[in-house]
This record gives structure tokens, C-alpha cells and sequence, in this order.
């Protein structure tokens, strides 16, 4: 296995505008984590000092498209940019149809040449509810189709705009934490690779990917998330935030008990957890099932993820399926019987 960590800012300068966007939903995602307060204060700036228009266009660019952005994201790595000027320039001289070709390519949707509107719009319906994309809208998807070059000189002027406005005067600050931070975590894969997998990743088990070439992406904006891309060439690329740093610290693992408890108390949860431990379900195969929709089993699955019991595989169809990692479940439920009722002896 060959693993290496990396840093891009362009990952976070796009990875900035998620979390702007998404602000509304991290105080909840994170109870279990201490969230950075520069990151909390510039959300809040640039939040409240976002000009209507600005704001508009980012909500209607980028805030119902971000896994299009996922796409701009792979599109970067891929090519090597690690420059933000660099990307947009490049964005600039495309073309629209270059775009909405980088689209279907990097998130490999399904779509023939001569699909047509109808069949465009059902596939991306299927890859957005297979990934449980619930804030993403397939309309805004189909105006990228529609009107490829109208829609991404609008993308590349909001996205430039608000590199100008804002991000351009934090982005030495940034490259200069996750400098410290990028030579502190390859520190720690290099002294046990095992823990780091364990307390870094979420989404897939170590010994799926034993014999993979695994390239890491450290993050600073999505602080304690975790992303998981799988390429035909055999290569697995994890991005995931620098803050996950925290479960190092024993008194997470308490705080993972106490999450666990409440986890099995909520029936729905108690059911996914029971259910995935069974076989792998594809998630709306198990929303259907469970008489929920798809947003709340969303809601429930990112509830449960930062505990790292859940692994996903690619199925049928390119689907996405979810099933429980038995092995780290059984590791929490065994640290918190050892620190309740063994250590006391």
C-alpha cells in the first residue's frame, strides 16, 4: 500500500464556500467535536458581509450544485492545480460544454451522447439520491445542460468574486496553519498508520484498501469531514478534515460512548445500525424500507458517521451501498465496557 498526505487549497478555498453555505448544519453535525473559532468568525464575516448579490449567486451557483463542485474539486487534483488563480483561469478558457463534459467524467454519471433531456435529468435524479445529496437541486444541474456557457461564466465570475472579496485575504493564514498541520499528521501515519486510519477515515475499512495505492487529502474548512473517491486506475483518494485530530484524545473515546448510547436509544438509528449490520443496503433501498425519506435517512446516516462504524461500497449501478463496520463497533462497545466495569477492578 502507497499512502501519502497532501495539502491543495484549492480543495479548501471550494471546500469555504460549502461550509458558508452549509453553515446552518455544522453546530449539530459537530457536538462531539471543539470547531475551530477562526473558521466559525470568517463564516460569520463573510456571511454577514456578502453583498445581496453575491449572496444570491452563491446560493444559486454553488449552494444547490455542490457535488458539482465535488467535480471542479476531482478536476483539480487530478490536473495537478494547486493554485486558485490557476483554476479559474483555467475555468475561464474552457468552455461550457468542457465544464458540463468535466461534470460527467469526474462524478462518472451514466450519460450517453445522445441522451435526451428527460434521460439527463433521471440519471442525475439517481446519482443525487444515491449519495444523499438532499440540499442539491436537479434543476440547477439541468441548467448546466441547458445553457453550459451562460451558467459557468456565471460559476467562474461568482467564484472569482468571492476569492477577491474574501478568501484572497485568508489564504496565506491558511497554507500557513495546514503547512504545520500537514507535517504534523504525516508525523503521525508514519508512526502507526493503523490508529491514523482508525481515527481519521469513516467511510471505508483499512483492509479494503491493503493493497491500494491511497492518496490523503488534508483539509482545513471541512474540519471533520471525510470524503471518499475511488478511481478506475485503482486509486483511492481520502480527503478529510485536520480536526479529526481530536480522537487522539482519550476523552473522546468517552464522549463516543456516550454518542453510541444515544445512538441505539433513537429507534430509527437502532434500526439502520441492525439493519447494516446484516448486509449492505443502498440508501434508499433502506429509506424505503425504514418508511422514511431520503433526507431524514441522510440526516441520520452524517448523525452516525463521525462515529466511523459505517463503511460504503460500490454496488449495482454505481450505487452506493452502506453497511455497518462491525469491527469498530465492537471496538467502541468494548473500550466502554473495559472503562466502565474492568478498569475498576
Amino acid at each position: 500500500m502507497v499512502s501519502d498526505i497532501n495539502y491543495n487549497i484549492v480543495i479548501d478555498f471550494i471546500q469555504s464556500i460549502t461550509r458558508i453555505i452549509n453553515a446552518n448544519e455544522w453546530p449539530d453535525y459537530a457536538k462531539r467535536f471543539k470547531l475551530n473559532n477562526d473558521i466559525s468568525e470568517y463564516v460569520k464575516y463573510v456571511q454577514d458581509n456578502m453583498d445581496p448579490i453575491l449572496k444570491r449567486d452563491m446560493e444559486y451557483y454553488c449552494g444547490k450544485f455542490c457535488k458539482g463542485l465535488f467535480a471542479v474539486i476531482f478536476y483539480a487534483i487530478d490536473e495537478d492545480i494547486n493554485d486558485i488563480g490557476i483554476l479559474l483561469d483555467n475555468m475561464d478558457k474552457m468552455s461550457g460544454e468542457d465544464l458540463v463534459n468535466i461534470i460527467i467524467q469526474k462524478l462518472e454519471l451514466d450519460i450517453p451522447k445522445d441522451a435526451s433531456e428527460k434521460q439527463i435529468q433521471t440519471v442525475i435524479e439517481d446519482d443525487l439520491r444515491n449519495d444523499m445529496q438532499d440540499l442539491d437541486k436537479v434543476e440547477i444541474y439541468m441548467d448546466y445542460f441547458r445553457y453550459p456557457n451562460e451558467m459557468k461564466e456565471r460559476l467562474v465570475i461568482t467564484l472569482r468574486e468571492y476569492y477577491n472579496k474574501f478568501f484572497e485575504s485568508i489564504e496565506q493564514d491558511v497554507k500557513d496553519f495546514m503547512d504545520k498541520k500537514l507535517n504534523e499528521h504525516r508525523l503521525l501515519i508514519k508512526e502507526d498508520y493503523d490508529k491514523f486510519f482508525d481515527n481519521m477515515v469513516m467511510l471505508i475499512d483499512k483492509d479494503v484498501v491493503i493493497d491500494k495505492e491511497v492518496k490523503f487529502y488534508i483539509c482545513y474548512f471541512s474540519e471533520i469531514g471525510c470524503g471518499l473517491r475511488y478511481t478506475e486506475d485503482g486509486v483511492y483518494t481520502i480527503t478529510y478534515g485536520y480536526g479529526l485530530e481530536q480522537k487522539y484524545d482519550d476523552n473522546m473515546k468517552k464522549m463516543e460512548y456516550r454518542e453510541l448510547i444515544k445512538l441505539l436509544n433513537d429507534d430509527n438509528r437502532f434500526k439502520i445500525i441492525d439493519l447494516l449490520g446484516k448486509r449492505s443496503w443502498y440508501s434508499k433501498e433502506l429509506a424505503d424500507h425504514l418508511g422514511i425519506t431520503t433526507a431524514t435517512m441522510s440526516y441520520h446516516i452524517k448523525k452516525m458517521s463521525t462515529l466511523g462504524i459505517f463503511d460504503i461500497e460500490t454496488g449495482k449501478n454505481k450505487r452506493l451501498y452502506y453497511r455497518l463496520n462491525k469491527n469498530k463497533f465492537i471496538k467502541i462497545v468494548n473500550n466502554m465496557l473495559f472503562d466502565i466495569i474492568d478498569a475498576q477492578e
